[in-house]
């Protein structure tokens, strides 16, 4: 049970990180023929890394003691990263931006980082040619993800909101499943110990942080709903 959690942690960040990547880069207004290089350079990009991951084993009791802030981090970075695409949006009023800014590539930076080191103990938790199938499996459709909310971003900008605003929306939705997601971290090691306990929450303060966390979804929505009343 703990190892599929583990490997629906690993395809919930490179899908949706993915779809981000493939929104962002849908600010950039690239040719089909350039959205499709990139893709597969991302996609390989994530194929090296599962290769990299068998060579660091040595990074697994890190890993393994620090991954819950890893994910936290990598949740509050683009949960910010959204709300400055909305801030330079309301600032600029551009709707394209290059494949430098931060917009763009502060979503590759965290889903590299994130796949990463959850594949340091995703490996260390299955046998090798499963870690290999996943990962081979997980690169294939990260490159097919991006091409495809690339593509889609095209609609995307014939809707009422302004595109930049919508993209900024949904960074900070992904910013908070993947703190939420953090936290329960704690629960999933645990269940891969004791088979037969319940799903739980590690401690107290975790709950808290979930329900401030829950409080904080809550509250961003309603701003998010006034502001788009507005722009």
């Amino acid at each position: 049970m703990a190892d599929l959690l583990w490997e629906g942690l690993i395809i919930s960040l490179v899908t949706l990180l993915g779809i981000n990547i493939g929104l962002s880069m849908g600010l950039t207004q690239f040719s089909g023929s350039k959205i499709l290089s990139l893709s597969a350079l991302y996609g390989a990009i994530l194929l090296a890394l599962s290769l990299i991951v068998n060579y660091t084993t040595f990074l697994y009791d890190f890993t393994n003691e620090y991954i819950i802030y890893v994910i936290g981090i990598i949740g509050v970075v683009t949960i910010i990263n959204g709300i400055y695409t909305i801030i330079r949006w309301k600032k600029e009023k551009k709707e394209n931006y290059p494949l430098t800014s931060l917009t763009t590539m502060i979503p590759s930076i965290c889903c590299f980082a994130g796949f990463f080191f959850t594949a340091v103990l995703l490996n260390n938790k299955n046998a090798e040619p499963d870690f290999l199938l996943i990962t081979i499996t997980m690169a294939v459709l990260f490159a097919i993800i991006i091409t495809i909310f690339c593509l889609f971003s095209n609609f995307l900008r014939h809707a009422e909101r302004p595109y930049p605003v919508l993209l900024g929306n949904f960074m900070i939705l992904n910013g908070f499943f993947f703190v939420i997601a953090g936290l329960f971290i704690p629960t999933i090691e645990a269940m891969a110990t004791i088979q037969t306990e319940p799903l739980t929450i590690d401690s107290s303060s975790s709950l808290i942080f979930l329900i401030m966390a829950g409080l904080g979804v809550f509250l961003i929505g309603v701003y998010l709903k006034r502001e788009g009343k507005t722009v």
